[in-house]
């Protein structure tokens, strides 16, 4: 089998990736950028533009993405909507120059094209999906340790709720690490912060302690420092960019792993991924200020906080089934491959 990945990140490494040790698994695989039997699409975020010269390919196309985007199926729409232009232009790709490094998250309005399957956070009733959150991605499956450029750090399955960072004494309060400072972050950042003062890490801070910045923040070996910053914290504000059914990213996982106590804001389909008992989710209160009355409850009564963070992050700490390799490789075996 020969396979292509286009409009990825910048260092996005071909032969060592989920997918490439997923198929690597059951089959002979080659990478062949000219003319593969399969394309992996990613969300074209650095406008590489690079599927344009796959526009009349007979590949079969998979789209997979971090971003809570669903797939295009039955459409593509190039050349890109000038919606998408920003003043980095169509096609700058590179990170460091002067135009990239003008833009931020709120003018990277992606683009996606059309794809034959789709490999997504969404929840959708189509057998041309499989729900894929991009947490699982973190899990080191195929013991690997990382994937190149991101993730440089892939958690061992025996690591998940018994680790270093999971284990470490809890001193400080509570940690926020933000990239995009919206709204919903800001104003949980400051109210919880009359309370008790928040440590806030990341571009969104200037914090030249943990700035996660080399691309948007992406493309750097954060996701070591994240965790050890993290480690030393009872709770972290982990906010995800938008309330979206399935859309569930790395945030609250990463939260846990270090031992933290999650304070999420997302959609309540999150318990379908993990244990309702191990976080508190903003969407379960009225408002803020109620959540942070909670906040304040399992902070001041040891035994309720105790109690929070022994729950595991998964129910049963058990993974469910369908976000386990061999149930995504019989997705590629019975439905992308057949």
């Amino acid at each position: 089998m020969e396979i292509a990945f286009i409009d990825h990140w910048p260092d996005f490494q071909f032969k060592n990736n989920y997918w490439f040790y997923l198929l690597r698994s059951a089959y002979e695989v080659e990478i062949n950028q000219r003319d593969p039997d399969l394309i992996f699409l990613h969300t074209d975020s650095y406008r590489f533009c690079g599927r344009k010269n796959y526009i009349d390919h007979p590949a079969t196309r998979v789209f997979w993405t971090m971003e809570g985007e669903p797939p295009r199926f039955d459409y593509d729409s190039y050349p890109p909507d000038p919606s998408i232009i920003t003043h980095g232009g169509i096609g700058y790709g590179d990170p460091s120059s002067p135009a990239s490094q003008l833009t931020n998250d709120s003018d990277r309005k992606y683009y996606y094209g059309r794809c034959d399957f789709g490999l997504t956070h969404e929840i959708m009733d189509d057998l041309r999906h499989y729900r894929f959150p991009y947490w699982v991605y973190h899990i080191d499956w195929f013991n690997v340790g990382n994937y190149g450029g991101e993730p440089n750090f892939l958690i061992p399955l025996d690591q998940i709720h018994n680790n270093a960072y999971h284990n470490t004494p809890k001193t400080k309060f509570c940690a926020h690490v933000v990239s995009n400072p919206i709204e919903k972050r800001r104003e949980a950042h400051e109210k919880i912060s009359a309370y008790k003062k928040v440590d806030g890490y990341g571009r969104a801070f200037n914090n030249s302690e943990m700035t996660l910045h080399a691309f948007h923040g992406v493309n750097s070996p954060w996701e070591k420092a994240k965790l050890e910053m993290l480690k030393h914290y009872r709770f972290s504000i982990c906010f995800e960019h938008s309330v979206r059914r399935g859309y569930h990213s790395e945030k609250l996982f990463h939260a846990k792993l270090a031992g933290t106590i999650p304070i999420y804001w997302g959609h309540k389909s999150v318990e379908n991924d993990f244990n309702k008992k191990c976080f508190i989710n903003l969407v379960d209160y009225d408002s803020i200020d109620e959540m942070i009355e909670y906040i304040k409850y399992v902070d001041s009564n040891e035994d309720v906080y105790q109690a929070y963070a022994n729950e595991p992050l998964f129910v049963d700490n058990v993974i469910p089934d369908r976000f386990r390799p061999e149930s995504v490789l019989k997705f590629f075996q019975e439905t992308i491959l057949k």
